[in-house]
């Protein structure tokens, strides 16, 4: 995912240009204080001088480095998020309100910030990386083995530490995942119910949200419990070693000595930085399973599999111009036709599973439920004038196939008409298939349907 971006390898290079950059203005400064513990004030400023120039220049690489991994980062979530519209849209057996809250949550609330954090922690952790082995590398040149050996043991024990931990990780992260979804999507619910429902019903609804958000919050609480054990165990083992070493060895001469003294500040950042990559260590199975979470997102989608084979016998279709009824498998036959078809039947006969199928059958036909809104409408407009809006709207694209479903509901009498007429002028030039909310008389209204004869 992060290796096929231009942009994150690009930041990778400066990265490790930053980082190169550092440990030659370390070096800079360890000589410079041996050069000051020998007398020589000229080397040494002259260490100084270059000490902040190579500083400079990391500096100016870092700031690169994060601007490139900014852009990379918003391409890559563009990349994934388009690729997983694409896949949850392949066939209307993805078409349900779960799966649309579901990829809406996901893509925004899940997907946009683990991608984000995912390669400035990616950017962050090489650079601590590089950071401690290019440091103890001039450690080892300025001050000898011993003192660089200390702080590698601490690498070494922190990796190990790591690994043991590893599984536990992984499972947390999955699980923190979960939990956060699940939390965001009772949010809605919570709303809904403390708006517009009674005492009890708000009360329920909250307490669901409370329970929900606790045990996100709770997994989060071990992971960052766990996290830390892993990065402060290291940093004790590896000051007590120096320590030791301090006290109990005759390292020191008059140059190293000064050469520690100036290093002392890139001690303290190494043994900051020999914390942090700690951190990292744990953090990088963590984001691994997240980012293999993202990639199985779509695998895990609710799919209506049964669609084409579910019975449609309680289903009528009215054909509006002959006031006949039509077996549904008759309709479907009809699609290169031009007119006006209308389909009833009780609650869960499959009147919305019809469409589906024709809109499975025909990619180009355009289905409009109560849910489905194309364009922005503004605020300040009825739900009748939206809904005007919204089919005037999709009847400008003419359509070979317009399909409906309840488009009348909660519509009053004067909308409804003016629905009606654009729909009746339009099924002269397309086929209109709708599913009707409110009828008179039983019968579908006075219409038109035509087909050529050669086409069925």
């Amino acid at each position: 995912m992060f290796l096929n971006d231009k942009r994150f390898l690009c930041a990778l290079a400066f990265t490790l240009s930053q980082q190169l950059l550092l440990a030659t203005s370390t070096y800079c400064i360890a000589s410079a204080g041996i050069a000051l513990t020998n007398g020589n004030i000229n080397h040494t400023l002259e260490n100084i001088s270059l000490f902040f120039i190579f500083a400079l220049m990391a500096y100016i690489s870092s700031s690169a480095a994060t601007l490139l991994s900014t852009r990379a980062s918003n391409n890559i979530w563009k990349i994934y998020s388009t690729a997983t519209l694409l896949t949850a849209t392949e066939s209307v057996q993805y078409a349900s309100e779960k799966n649309k809250q579901s990829i809406s949550q996901w893509l925004g609330a899940e997907a946009l910030p683990t991608i984000a954090h995912a390669c400035e922690f990616y950017l962050e952790m090489v650079s601590v990386a590089l950071n401690i082995i290019l440091t103890l590398a001039v450690f080892y040149v300025a001050v000898g083995w011993e003192i660089a050996s200390s702080i590698a043991a601490s690498l070494v024990i922190s990796f190990a530490l790591v690994m043991l931990l590893r599984r536990r990780i992984e499972r947390l992260a999955g699980t923190m995942q979960h939990r956060r979804q699940d939390a965001l999507l009772s949010i809605e619910p919570a709303w809904t119910c403390s708006m517009f429902g009674n005492r009890k019903m708000r009360t329920a609804g909250l307490r669901i949200l409370d329970e929900k958000t606790h045990r996100y919050f709770r997994e989060i609480n071990k992971y960052a419990l766990l996290e830390q054990v892993v990065a402060c165990c290291p940093i004790i083992i590896s000051t007590l070693a120096l320590i030791a070493v301090f006290q109990f060895t005759d390292l020191f001469r008059a140059s190293i000595a000064g050469a520690l003294v100036a290093l002392l500040p890139r001690s303290l950042q190494v043994f900051g930085n020999v914390h942090a990559l700690s951190v990292y260590l744990s953090q990088f199975f963590l984001i691994g399973a997240k980012l293999r979470n993202l990639e199985g997102f779509s695998a895990g989608l609710e799919k209506h599999q049964q669609m084409h084979e579910e019975p449609l016998l309680s289903v009528s279709v009215w054909d509006s111009l002959t006031q006949k009824e039509i077996r549904p498998s008759d309709l479907i036959q009809k699609l290169q036709c031009t007119g006006r078809y209308w389909i009833t039947g009780e609650n869960g006969s499959g009147k919305s599973t019809l469409l589906k199928i024709i809109k499975d059958s025909a990619a180009d036909a355009i289905l409009i439920t109560p849910e489905t809104y194309f364009l922005d409408a503004g605020s300040g407009l009825s739900t009748g004038q939206r809904r005007i809006k919204e089919i005037e709207n999709v009847l400008s694209m003419a359509p070979d196939i317009l399909m409906l479903d309840e488009w009348d509901a909660n519509l009053d009498e004067g909308n409804c008409g003016k629905i009606d007429r654009l729909l009746d002028e339009a099924s002269r030039r397309m086929l209109i298939i709708e599913v009707r909310h409110l009828r008179s008389g039983g019968h579908p209204s006075a219409g038109r349907s035509s087909c050529d004869p050669s086409t069925g």
